[in-house]
């Protein structure tokens, strides 16, 4: 973690600034690229938090919320992605995010932010 990263006291605030930031679309990034970047990063309570849209080959866009932190469940995840989405995303539990581990221990949900290929 950089020493850049900003540090929240809530995960709505968290969400707040960070997927205002992810949204926009000057910020997105080509799919699996630039998630370390601090701008897509904060911590809260030690639980270190990245979003961003990722647009993939075919021009579609995707919303990725990841969570890294000590004995960080999928299940305790899910309920703080719900209070790091709340004001921007409905939320319903095993509908529309995607759930996906990775060997660095991050906690990823994804869902579909475009509803086509983008176009230049």
């Amino acid at each position: 973690m950089s020493s850049t990263t900003q540090q929240q006291a809530t995960l709505e605030e968290a969400g707040g600034t960070l997927l205002t930031f992810a949204l926009d679309p000057r910020n997105w990034v080509s799919r699996g690229g630039h998630r370390a970047l601090p701008a897509h990063l904060r911590v809260v309570n030690g639980v270190q938090i990245c979003a961003a849209v990722d647009v993939n080959a075919a021009l579609e866009g995707f919303v990725r919320v990841s969570f890294r932190g000590t004995d960080l469940s999928p299940m305790k995840a899910a309920d703080l992605l719900e209070l790091f989405v709340k004001g921007h995303f409905p939320f319903t539990a095993n509908s529309e995010w995607e759930v996906e581990i990775d060997g660095r221990r991050w906690i990823h949900f994804s869902r579909r932010y475009t509803s086509r290929g983008l176009h230049a």
